[in-house]
């Protein structure tokens, strides 16, 4: 008999989370009224060494401008476009402008500033570990 208190989830079980992040996944891109267009975008998760490594230079750059007390909504929005930026792995072929816009971080800043409901997309993805958990 199982009581309330016992556990019966064994820790191993997210031995493979780190791992999952750092190959990405797959996200589906929609248009505003929710139907596919056609476009994947793979990207790292939370704990993955893209995210921690920008996040990480990000804040020496901060606390080397000393400039840790005067943060402003505009630097929040920049710093988590670059940290979004850096999660993207790779993409399927994005055609802008009549062009194949490679995949770069300065096309993804490019592409998420231009586009919001992509943006948003991925970062809300991005930055859930749920969704790089292996389901049972």
């Amino acid at each position: 008999m199982t009581t309330k208190t016992q556990k019966i989830n064994d820790l191993s079980a997210f031995d493979g989370l780190k791992e999952a992040q750092e190959a990405g996944i797959d996200i589906e891109i929609k248009d505003p009224s929710g139907q596919p267009i056609g476009v994947s975008i793979r990207v790292a998760g939370p704990d993955s060494e893209r995210q921690r490594k920008v996040m990480k230079a990000l804040t020496n750059e901060r606390i080397n401008n000393e400039d840790l007390a005067t943060a402003t909504a505009e630097d929040i929005e920049v710093n988590t476009l670059k940290i979004l930026a850096a999660s993207v792995i790779s993409w399927s072929p994005i055609v802008l402008d009549g062009s194949d816009l490679p995949c770069s971080e300065e096309n993804a800043i490019r592409l998420f500033t231009r586009f919001p409901f992509i943006r948003e997309q991925v970062e809300k993805k991005a930055g859930k570990r749920t969704g790089f958990m292996k389901r049972s």
